[in-house]
């Protein structure tokens, strides 16, 4: 069990074996995070369901729906500075009603929809609508240049005048693949094509005006095109060339790490691109090849391309941020405005989420949420027009040198996308630690029934119920981002219940725990992947009697338990399961009619159940050790570690060890405590102690390397010296992301190795 109880709380995190190889990104300079201001104010809000629009997309979504994909297509784009249009593609059903989830069929009749309005009052001006004949699979829509727009539809482009005539075609010999220019002056489409074996492809660059073809030629395939007027740039992972139709290929920028996503111009000379990692960060780079600005997105990934007005003055950026793995949609949806000089954005804008409760999808052609068209500047940038499902609403973006953004409540929002870092908080006392309230009895006694070998205790302080242990994540949310940061620090202590994905901790779910309690040695290192075997055993004390649970789940466990034993007096049922290539056996007993203990080593367990039946014996981790002066075990959860010599052979975890697969070296170390009280501060507490009197700089440099991992940066780490050899440090666990990395770090702190 144990590997796959724990697993749950390091959902979301990269994966990495921790052994001090990390993955580094190498940013040319200091990045920029986003600042707050005040909320901005909705200037006009449409409803496109008064024109059509049906909510979901026209077809059902499953395996089989593959071939109607296209029917997803939609956006919103300007086609003069007060002109706004919204299309999207509609189902006509023949008993006149359109059936949401009804499967897609060939013979099923489609139109593409795009409703006009005045952007400055929201007044409707005219719709249009085109039938899509069978074939003609797939539908776009973008601006040109005067008012006027493109429709592509199968293999065909046509020009339409803003009074909705038609002034030009163009057609392809296969179908529409291409990029436009955000100058809205040109459209480059491209054509694969296999030859002798060998791949090119036929590039056309065709002018807005009349649909006219200015240059085609042949090259190998180019993946991750960009266009502006007739200058094209094309990335790789780790370079970005720019060249015309008449010039060869020039690189201006190389070297960089993993650019990624998809990359924009903003005007002729200006580019946006993305940098991916555990940090997704944006840069605005010159054609010369020099890095204008830079801005680290923090825990928000890029929801979509940058898109540009039309004069090259300021481009506008969707995000998201899913918060934990369980959210089947984004916990929160951005979009921002930024000028050409800004450091900050100018706009920021947190977008209600218009969409249904069902299963939603990103698709390369548009979705139901939000990005991929969901996005649109005036063509001089002055109003943003943003649809999220069937609801369009238009602001006004401030001057350049003006910044408005979130702050508090932002359209829907919780808080604001990105916080500077709070100041420091002042220094307190030196001399000695703060006075901590004496433990509670039930700590006391829980404390007396470990081996006195013990090298690490976690716990949880409850009252609360047992946490979700057989969590899958393909299963919805169960509960908000600070039920689930609870959760992951209660998975510690109650982690060995967990076992078999959970079976026995199911039937405990309802039961209000007092105190959980786990003790823990003898550390190893995983054969392969997962959690790092050790001994140990979990207690956990419950509110009131649960027999009729225990007999529920021993009635029900007979087919699944290895066998039974008699061990000290209790029955004691046995588990065994593979868990990646380590078999790990589990010991269940349940000797008080309120407590239930499992365990991980026969005779770990045989002296646990020993001494709760009341045999007395030296305790574990004794109350003279230094650690307990600096751990609240008040607090709703703390931990302590007394590092012992004996088994740092075998320890991955030992800061004693030869190759600790911590990166924390210290052969004068003493032990470690944590405290964290979420109810009362969201900031948590690691007190590492040495007899070496200089540790701080290796602590600061060594204890938690975060700083590129998601939440790690959030966490605005602080370390400060309590005494020499004593260090202090503070962890802000306000997202659930810092809450999944800090507690994975925490883990291998206490022995915990996980190897992903």
């Amino acid at each position: 069990m144990t590997a796959n109880a724990r697993s749950v709380v390091t959902l979301g995190i990269l994966g990495f074996i921790l052994a001090g190889i990390f993955y580094h990104l190498h940013p040319s300079g200091p990045s920029k995070t986003f600042a707050q201001s005040k909320p901005p104010q909705t200037a006009r809000e449409v409803d496109l369901t008064k024109f059509g629009y049906q909510g979901r997309p026209p077809i059902y979504w499953g395996p089989a729906d593959l071939e109607g994909q296209w029917t997803w297509e939609q956006g919103v784009f300007f086609t003069e500075s007060n002109v706004v249009a919204a299309f999207f593609i509609v189902r006509d059903d023949p008993s006149g009603a359109a059936s949401q989830q009804r499967k897609f069929s060939s013979s099923d009749r489609f139109r593409l929809v795009a409703a006009f309005f005045n952007a400055e009052n929201g007044e409707f001006l005219k719709k249009f609508e085109r039938p899509l004949a069978p074939g003609e699979n797939g539908a776009q829509m973008f601006p040109a240049t005067n008012g006027r727009f493109i429709v592509a539809i199968g293999n065909t482009l046509s020009l339409y005048s803003p009074d909705f005539k038609i002034i030009a075609k163009y057609t392809s010999k296969s179908g529409i693949e291409g990029i436009v220019s955000p100058s809205g002056e040109t459209v480059l489409l491209g054509n694969m094509q296999l030859v002798a074996g060998q791949w090119s492809e036929q590039f056309d660059l065709i002018e807005t005006e009349g649909l006219t073809v200015l240059k085609s030629w042949k090259s190998y395939p180019q993946p991750n095109q960009m266009l502006w007027g007739d200058e094209i740039a094309a990335r790789t992972l780790q370079s970005i060339s720019v060249r015309t139709p008449d010039t060869e290929p020039r690189r201006v920028v190389e070297g960089r790490d993993w650019f990624c996503g998809d990359g924009s111009f903003i005007n002729k000379e200006t580019m946006a691109l993305f940098q991916c990692g555990p940090v997704e960060k944006l840069f605005m780079v010159s054609t010369n090849g020099t890095i204008l600005h830079q801005f680290d997105l923090g825990l928000e990934k890029a929801d979509g391309p940058v898109v540009a007005s039309s004069d090259g003055t300021r481009f506008a950026l969707p995000t998201q941020h899913w918060g934990s793995g369980r959210n089947k949609d984004p916990e929160k949806l951005l979009a921002r405005v930024f000028g050409l000089d800004a450091d900050e954005p100018i706009l920021t804008v947190g977008v209600t989420p218009h969409y249904s409760s069902s299963p939603n999808f990103f698709t390369g052609s548009g979705d139901t949420r939000f990005g991929w068209g969901g996005l649109a500047l005036s063509p001089n940038g002055d109003l943003l027009a943003v649809k999220s499902g069937p609801i369009v609403q238009l602001y006004r973006v401030p001057k350049a040198g003006v910044s408005t953004g979130c702050n508090g409540n932002c359209a829907g929002n919780e808080e604001s996308a990105t916080q500077r870092p709070p100041s420091p908080p002042p220094p307190r006392d030196l001399a000695a630690p703060a006075g901590i309230a004496a433990p509670s009895q039930l700590v006391e006694q829980a404390l007396s029934w470990l081996p006195s070998d013990t090298e690490t205790v976690s716990a949880a302080n409850g009252p609360f119920l047992v946490p979700d242990l057989s969590w899958d994540p393909r299963e919805k949310p169960n509960g908000n981002g600070s039920d689930e940061i609870a959760d992951t620090f209660r998975s510690i202590p109650v982690a060995l219940i967990g076992f078999k994905k959970g079976f026995m901790s199911k039937y405990l779910r309802q039961e209000k725990v007092l105190l959980a309690l786990e003790g823990s040695r003898n550390f190893r290192f995983p054969t392969g992947l997962g959690e790092g075997p050790f001994q140990g055993c979990g207690i956990v004390v419950f509110a009131g009697d649960i027999t009729a649970s225990v007999d529920s789940f021993r009635n029900d466990s007979s087919s699944a338990t290895l066998r039974t034993e008699q061990i000290e007096g209790q029955q004691v049922s046995v588990f065994q399961e593979k868990l990646e290539e380590d078999t790990w056996t589990t010991f269940v007993a349940f000797p008080k009619p309120n407590i239930a203990v499992a365990a991980t080593n026969e005779e770990y367990l045989r002296e646990v159940l020993a001494r709760i039946n009341g045999k007395r014996g030296e305790r574990a981790l004794p109350e003279n050790l230094p650690e307990w002066k600096y751990v609240n075990r008040n607090a709703a959860f703390w931990a302590v570690r007394h590092y012992d010599k004996m088994g740092a052979s075998t320890d991955p975890t030992s800061p004693f060890a030869a190759k600790s697969y911590l990166t924390l070296r210290d052969d004068q170390a003493i032990g470690l405590t944590f405290s964290f009280d979420p109810d009362k501060s969201k900031t948590a507490t690691v007190t590492y102690l040495s007899a070496d009197k200089n540790i701080l700089p290796i602590v600061q440099k060594n204890l938690f390397q975060v700083e590129y991992e998601p939440g790690g940066r959030e966490m605005h780490i602080r370390y400060r010296e309590i005494l020499p050899g004593i260090v202090e440090g503070s962890y802000d666990l306000d997202h659930i992301e810092s809450g999944e990395v800090f507690n994975f770090f925490l883990m291998a702190l206490l022995g915990h190795v996980i190897a992903l």
